[in-house]
């Protein structure tokens, strides 16, 4: 049931990466299938080409995104992190304990600013200390490693992978027409007719045609603005992506089709399931007046199901629910270590332990994590969630028969979302581009392969003159 819970909860959080890879898989297949049948309307040989460079621009991605960036990360900090703060020695706050201390904590006129004082962690206080004496050489190590780690895969998927495809469709292309070149002179070798230099079609087939658009360069000569908010690095480094295949493009309409596609890309993957969720929650309470705006981790967990239960039952737990709601930054962490120290090293609170279930609060050691920047609004929004399922459950007949129906419609609710996206990326942004392409350049072709597809008919043209 564990398993259950945790892929529901994963595939409902808008946040993780992991619905965001099922949707990019479903994605690539449907993209790269349409390309090929749509291309093939006109030509098979440049539908071809044009779902090879597809299948390659998407799978390098993939493999840049969820394996070079993270080992850039780890290699950053074993090389250079690790050695100036010696997070290393500090187990138990995690191996990116680096990554995970929110240089939020560094302003001092926040309840939860890392001060040496409030480090009660002997090993910790050590490292802590490296930090608040030197908070500017904190931020600008944590800039860099955002840097390295995400603007230079941005740059290499976004200026050189596409300029790295379109000169591989290229010597495919020379080479198919060498190939072509080679069978049709020994046809007519075999027939003694010597027409090589008299067909100027020959002239293209040999490579000798220009092509300007495809060398390498473009790429911008200076970052001007560095990392310092881990929260904006993914749509930083989204933008860059997308502005430099945007730039990298061989003719007009393929810039404005790609533009179409990168800017349906980020909406369906990335803001999609965000609106999709909000408009299922919405049909959840108008149309089987059920709440299923809470995380499946809470709503499928046996002890947080009895807990709910009970607050059902209880107007004590309405109140703490309501006063947690209204509850300012300085409050929450007053309470969160209040009830730490009270409950030895332990939360009781409904709405505190399942922020600390979601991860919204980190406890090391019976203590509130000083490396971890607690989000008051998100515990707040988490109560709220709470609060209305507690209200719909003790308002039915039956609460346990309540809360069963909350967790399936739940379940068929992050289902319908993720099918929903994968939906949009895989059929109905492919249709929008090819509907752009057939209404503005009248034809299947992809817009890239349509100078290499109008040589060769011309090509093709000039041959059958000659014959």
């Amino acid at each position: 049931m564990a398993i259950v819970s945790s892929i529901f909860s994963t595939l409902g959080n808008n946040s993780s990466l992991v619905p965001i890879i099922v949707k990019d898989s479903v994605e690539t297949v449907g993209r790269v299938s349409m390309a090929y049948n749509e291309g093939a309307k006109t030509s098979k040989r440049m539908g071809a080409l044009d779902a090879r460079e597809k299948l390659i621009e998407a799978n390098t991605t993939s493999i840049v995104w969820l394996g070079g960036i993270p080992l850039l990360k780890v290699l950053f900090d074993k090389l250079i992190t690790n050695n100036l703060y010696g997070f290393n020695k500090i187990k138990e706050y995690g191996l990116d304990a680096f990554a995970r201390t929110d240089i939020r904590l560094l302003n001092q006129k926040s309840p939860q600013a890392l001060r040496l004082e409030n480090i009660t962690d002997e090993a910790l206080k050590g490292h802590v200390k490296k930090i608040v004496e030197n908070p500017q050489g904190f931020k600008k190590l944590f800039a860099t490693r955002s840097a390295v780690t995400t603007l230079l895969p941005a740059l290499f998927l976004g200026w050189v992978l596409p300029k790295m495809i379109y000169k591989y469709t290229n010597s495919v292309i020379e080479k198919q027409k060498k190939q072509e070149l080679k069978h049709a002179f020994e046809r007519q070798m075999a027939n003694q007719h010597q027409i090589v230099d008299k067909n100027p079609a020959f002239a293209s087939f040999m490579g000798k045609a220009k092509n300007n658009n495809l060398s390498f360069g473009g790429i911008a000569d200076t970052i001007s603005t560095w990392f310092t908010c881990p929260v904006k690095n993914m749509v930083m480094v989204d933008a860059g992506l997308v502005s430099g295949r945007i730039a990298t493009t061989r003719r007009p309409m393929e810039t404005a089709e790609r533009a179409i596609f990168e800017l349906g890309y980020v909406l369906f993957l990335y803001c999609g399931g965000k609106y999709v969720a909000k408009g299922l929650e919405a049909i959840g309470k108008k149309f089987f007046k059920t709440p299923i705006s809470l995380d499946s981790k809470i709503i499928e967990d046996k002890n947080f199901q009895s807990m709910i239960m009970e607050a059902t039952k209880n107007n004590k737990a309405a109140g703490k629910l309501a006063a947690i709601k209204n509850i300012d930054e300085a409050g929450l962490i007053k309470l969160i270590d209040g009830e730490l120290a009270k409950n030895g090293g332990k939360l009781k609170d409904l709405t505190l332990q399942a922020a600390e279930k979601l991860g919204l609060i980190s406890i090391v050691k019976g203590k509130r994590n000083p490396l971890k920047y607690i989000e008051p609004e998100k515990v707040k929004e988490l109560g709220q969630h709470i609060e209305d399922l507690i209200t719909s459950a003790a308002g039915s007949k039956n609460a346990e028969k309540f809360i069963s129906k909350v967790k399936n419609l739940r379940r068929a609710s992050v289902i319908a979302n993720v099918a929903a996206c994968s939906f949009a990326l895989a059929y109905i942004l492919p249709q929008i581009q090819f509907w752009f392409r057939r209404t503005f350049n009248k034809t299947s072709v992809a817009p890239g392969l349509s100078l290499y597809y109008e040589e060769e008919q011309k090509a093709k043209a000039q041959s059958k003159c000659v014959a």
